[in-house]
């Protein structure tokens, strides 16, 4: 058998050709290491849904695993301070909602410095919140409830899930809206304001679109859903505008974030990604049973930063002007 010797330049070439692959086969691994997105809520919230849907097509338009850690508490600084403290390489990201991603504004004294320790990434979507009460509110219509509570503000009162969480301050821009102080009954979280306003111990409180179920069991009332149009999925229920509270908004945006100082082109690789899994009305089918659903448009990271930024002001006026405080 007659083995042929390659020449001087064929063994350059060769050795070249294997160095490109090489390089390549390393770039490739890079790329595809695993992803961990760190969720601020507990499994099976309305963060927690979106966030493993998310999860598994963003995994397949990195092309590599992406695993969901559930780290909830202290209104996301837990979730965000470990997302801070990681490694800018693409490989830890925060699936944060606003408008607690930026605490400073309701916290004095954080782990990290807010957005300054955080790079955003991508806009994922937003969901509206529905205006609901006890079942014996004697109001037909949104605009019948304001009277009730412009009449006589210390009858009510309203539930959220804690301090400066999201449906805390909804409800205080409502009473702002429309210019009145109720009592603040804070909970441990979302379920238990549902059932107090099902027992008639809380009279109002903004909630997730999950809960038309029970209203349409007459478990509870709704007077409209604070986002720009109606859910399709409750036709029935008309936006806050429509019932006579023009533009009111009360939403959770949720934004992708992570480390500050990420390369551009790990940055890049990740938007584009995102964007991807936000443009495809698959992601749409698995996300819409959170309720009240608007996917965002796929935007850069700086647009994305000046998403974050204009959410942050509106919530921070909130935050101020009814003198929030955590500490």
């Amino acid at each position: 058998m007659t083995f042929l010797v390659p020449g001087r330049r064929t063994r350059r070439l060769l050795v070249g050709a294997l160095a490109a692959l090489a390089a390549s086969w390393g770039a490739q691994a890079q790329t595809s290491r695993p992803v961990t997105l760190v969720v601020p809520f507990v499994a099976g919230s309305p963060t927690d849904v979106a966030a493993r849907a998310f999860a598994l097509d963003f995994a397949a338009a990195l092309n590599t695993t992406v695993v969901v850690d559930n780290r909830p508490g202290a209104n996301q600084t837990i979730a965000g301070a470990s997302v801070a403290r990681a490694q800018p390489d693409g490989t830890t990201l925060l699936f944060a909602n606003l408008p607690a991603v930026v605490p400073p504004s309701i916290k004095s004294k954080l782990p990290y410095n807010g957005m300054r320790d955080l790079t955003p990434v991508a806009d994922i979507m937003t969901i509206g919140f529905v205006l609901v009460t006890s079942p014996n509110v004697p109001a037909t219509n949104l605009k019948e409830f304001i009277a009730l509570l412009k009449a006589d503000p210390s009858k009510y009162s309203y539930g959220s899930s804690g301090i400066a969480t999201p449906i805390h301050l909804m409800a205080e821009m409502f009473n702002k809206e429309i210019g009145v102080k109720t009592l603040h009954v804070p909970y441990k979280g979302g379920n238990q304001v549902q059932l107090d306003l099902m027992s008639d111990r809380v009279t109002y409180a903004f909630l997730p679109t999950g809960s038309m179920e029970f209203v349409r069991g007459g478990k509870i009332k709704s007077y409209g859903l604070a986002a720009d149009k109606r859910d399709p999925d409750y036709p029935e229920l008309p936006t806050m505008s429509e019932g006579g509270l023009p533009g009111f908004k009360a939403t959770v945006k949720f934004v992708l974030v992570g480390p500050k100082q990420m390369p551009a082109d790990v940055l890049a690789r990740l938007n584009a990604a995102a964007n991807k899994v936000i443009a495809s009305e698959g992601f749409y089918a698995k996300v819409k049973s959170v309720g009240g659903v608007e996917l965002s448009r796929p935007a850069t990271p700086v647009q994305v930063g000046a998403a974050i930024a204009a959410e942050e002001a509106k919530w921070d006026d909130v935050v101020k002007k009814a003198n929030i405080e955590l500490e």
